[in-house]
């Protein structure tokens, strides 16, 4: 269960991690027409853009009449959703044009609406702003089970370049269409290994357990549900944050086309805190994690991610009965290595060991010291008084039919009898014998 201490409060946000942004990422952050310039100039998604208005005149001479459907209306300076207007089809009448709820807009009321973005009444600092008229996303069929309205997306929070959080943000008719929570959308946590949802929230923090399959007919649990190109989302949320290094914890939004895949909707410089109650986890334990590491590649910083953060979730769905595993002091457990290597050893189960540990000599015949499976370097002091890097790995066993995708301390284990000693850490969904 989730400690409060975990969690991050608005004033350690502020005083903690906001100051990794520089004035110049937030300046970034708070333009969508210079945020989509820069990842479209880094090879990341965006969705396309029909026309930028800067003055009261331009929409006033735009053809609104050439527009079939699928677009967007948005200040380029907004904030928290608002001011956005998500237009879906054409009306039934010339002129007309239908949004995500199903209300009916005419050219007049875009031309109004533009003027109420430029005088800046959206606008972040109520400055006076920009339109941003771009094409909507046409959503990938796993979500159009389940919105109605609006586009959902996945808000990745990214800090020193690995993927710390995520959530599915789904637009409900409460929300207006939008993804904001704040608005009344819903919220599902996500696991960071498997992309399957864990828990769910509405509006500002009410916890859910069901919501509507529209194409079922009917409601179903928030859990378990799969996310479509996991990997690839994960994948452009960093590579979002390198485009923009001044922005060193960012929130990012990633909506998925069905033709497309991944798309950068926009990046936030002040990700809200809503996500750490949709995954029942603390955001300040897992940033100071991360806090310290360095990164060889976007597929490293995966990979480290999924080893900290990745939940026994998927088991736990399997184990429908509820009833927890025994295990003795002693285990067999079978470990994955490089390629199509396993070996099957006896492990110790070691409550008092937070985190798992595999013998050296083990870990050299599997495969894993090779360097894209070393995480990172972990310093402790040895007997001598000296301090030394030992290294952290990622792993892949099973024990007890249960496989548990973890990371391992790699230490000298001769002097022992078992090559591999499992700590607490991937233990959740077991009791142990004592």
């Amino acid at each position: 269960m989730y400690k409060k201490s975990d969690f991050l409060t608005v004033n350690a946000r502020m005083a903690l991690y906001l100051k990794h942004n520089s004035v110049e990422g937030r300046g970034i952050a708070d333009s969508k027409t210079r945020t989509k310039k820069i990842l479209r100039e880094a090879g990341v998604g965006v969705p396309r853009k029909i026309k930028i208005f800067s003055n009261t005149n331009s929409p006033e001479r735009f053809k609104w009449e050439d527009l079939l459907g699928n677009f967007v209306i948005k200040p380029v300076s907004g904030f928290g959703g608002e001011g956005i207007l998500v237009i879906r089809k054409r009306g039934k009448w010339a002129g007309e044009w239908v949004d995500m709820t199903g209300n009916v807009h005419t050219s007049a009321e875009f031309k109004m609406h533009c003027q109420e973005i430029l005088a800046g009444r959206f606008s972040l600092h109520r400055r006076p702003d920009r339109v941003l008229l771009e094409e909507r996303v046409k959503i990938h069929p796993k979500f159009l089970r389940f919105a109605r309205v609006g586009t959902p997306d996945v808000r990745v929070i990214v800090y020193n370049k690995i993927p710390v959080m995520a959530m599915l943000r789904i637009p409900t008719g409460e929300s207006g269409g939008k993804s904001n929570l704040q608005q009344g959308a819903m919220g599902l946590g996500i696991d960071m290994v498997s992309g399957i949802t864990t828990y769910g929230v509405i509006g500002k923090g009410k916890f859910i357990k069901k919501l509507r399959d529209y194409r079922k007919k009917k409601l179903i649990k928030v859990n378990g549900i799969k996310i479509p190109l996991w990997k690839r989302i994960l994948e452009t949320a960093v590579e979002a944050q390198k485009a923009i290094p001044s922005l060193g914890f960012m929130g990012v939004d990633v909506v998925l086309d069905k033709e497309l895949g991944p798309l950068v909707l926009e990046v936030n410089a002040r990700p809200g805190l809503s996500i750490q109650i949709c995954n029942r986890a603390g955001l300040k334990k897992r940033l100071e994690r991360v806090a310290d590491l360095r990164t060889r590649s976007t597929e490293h910083a995966i990979k480290i991610s999924q080893s900290l953060f990745g939940e026994s979730f998927v088991d736990k769905v399997k184990e429908s009965d509820g009833k927890k595993i025994v295990l003795n002091a002693l285990e067999t457990i079978s470990i994955k290595g490089k390629g199509k290597q396993k070996e099957v050893v006896r492990a110790k189960i070691d409550t008092g060991a937070y985190r798992s540990s595999i013998d050296e000599s083990l870990a050299k015949k599997l495969g894993l010291l090779e360097k894209d499976n070393v995480l990172y370097y972990r310093n402790y002091r040895s007997a001598l008084g000296r301090h030394k890097g030992r290294p952290v790995i990622a792993i892949k066993y099973w024990m007890k039919g249960k496989k548990i995708i973890s990371l391992a301390n790699v230490a000298n284990r001769s002097r022992v009898r078992t090559k591999f000693l499992v700590g607490r850490r991937d233990l959740d969904g077991f009791l142990v014998k004592t």
